[in-house]
């Protein structure tokens, strides 16, 4: 894994490569729907908080299509990695059905196979290795998100420049990133970790907490301020089990946000509770999004191979889809 995050900044234009030449359904378009689940949704998200699209982006991550859909103006991208996730190729049925204009996105599987049979628009995701994990390939998701946004006539002003160039940015980051993420790491020890954030970095703070989750193999949480300081800061009163926060904070956030910020720190250690802060800085807001997030990457890579464990597979998960098929059977 530590080669894919290495290398991981070559996936954004690659991924805008994959989808400039696709056939896109005809607009316009007043949103974009991304069904996808697991890692597969994370690239809509991200493309929505980089603000890359001049309409709101929104995620389905369950069966079929939300019910107040907007047929005629909704872009419905169906993104599944393997091409095999029984949501996202519920939502493309259910987009097929009802008549959605529809793009198909995955690195093979029966959601490819679909799409070239229905000669439905499908962008082919070029990971590199193939076995990569889903969680691992979002740069090759923004990428091919953003160019079917620009086909679209939808993505932000800019979009494609600014996603072409975190290839560079996030390159010479790349050292920085891994020191840091070896630092929190480090500072984290065996206590679970809950990522707090601003608003802005919601989506990343999330992340932050799969790729514990999923690579660390240990339990994780997360929350935004300031909704968090009415609600679970409580719950802080009675300290149950060995946790450890990390604030992602951005100097250039709203300055009521990183008040509150400081003084939740202050509250919390004053009840036991150790805490990290991760400075966000430099660049554009799409840099200082994904150059964030390669420092969780390093922090859970690095947490995993101190714990002595393989950050790659998802054991648990490949058993859970085996006992739901066989009690589908």
């Amino acid at each position: 894994m530590a080669g894919v995050i290495s290398r991981s900044p070559g996936q954004f234009p690659a991924g805008l490569a994959a989808g400039e030449d696709v056939a896109v359904p005809g607009g316009p378009f007043a949103e974009v729907l991304v069904a996808g689940m697991g890692g597969s949704w994370m690239a809509g998200a991200l493309v929505a908080e980089a603000k890359l699209a001049r309409v709101p982006v929104r995620l389905h991550r369950s069966y079929d299509l939300p019910e107040d859909l907007d047929r005629e103006r909704t872009l419905v991208i169906a993104y599944s990695f393997s091409g095999n996730t029984e949501e996202a190729l519920s939502a493309y049925d259910s987009a097929r059905k009802v008549g959605c204009p529809l793009v198909g996105v995955s690195a093979g599987g029966q959601l490819q196979r679909r799409c070239r049979r229905d000669g439905v628009p499908f962008v082919p995701i070029p990971a590199d290795p193939p076995t990569m994990q889903p969680r691992s390939a979002t740069g090759y998701g923004v990428g091919i998100i953003t160019a079917l946004l620009d086909r679209c006539g939808i993505a932000a002003e800019g979009a494609v420049e600014t996603v072409a160039a975190l290839a560079d940015s996030l390159r010479q980051f790349m050292p920085v990133a891994r020191q840091r993420g070896t630092q929190v790491a480090s500072e984290l020890g065996p206590a679970v970790p809950v990522v707090y954030a601003s608003p802005t970095y919601a989506t990343v703070a999330r992340i932050w907490k799969i790729k514990f989750n999923e690579n660390a193999k240990t339990p994780a949480f997360w929350n935004v301020l300031p909704e968090l300081n009415h609600n679970e800061m409580i719950g802080w009163t009675q300290l149950k089990g060995d946790f450890h926060l990390i604030f992602l904070s951005d100097p250039a956030d709203d300055p009521r946000i990183l008040a509150r910020q400081e003084i939740t720190r202050e509250m919390l250690a004053a009840k036991g509770l150790k805490s990290t802060v991760v400075t966000i800085e430099g660049g554009g807001l799409a840099h200082r999004i994904f150059s964030t997030l390669l420092v969780g990457d390093w922090a859970s890579y690095e947490l995993a191979v101190a714990a002595g464990i393989d950050p790659s597979p998802v054991a648990m998960v490949e058993d859970f889809k085996r006992l739901l098929r066989q009690a589908a059977s």
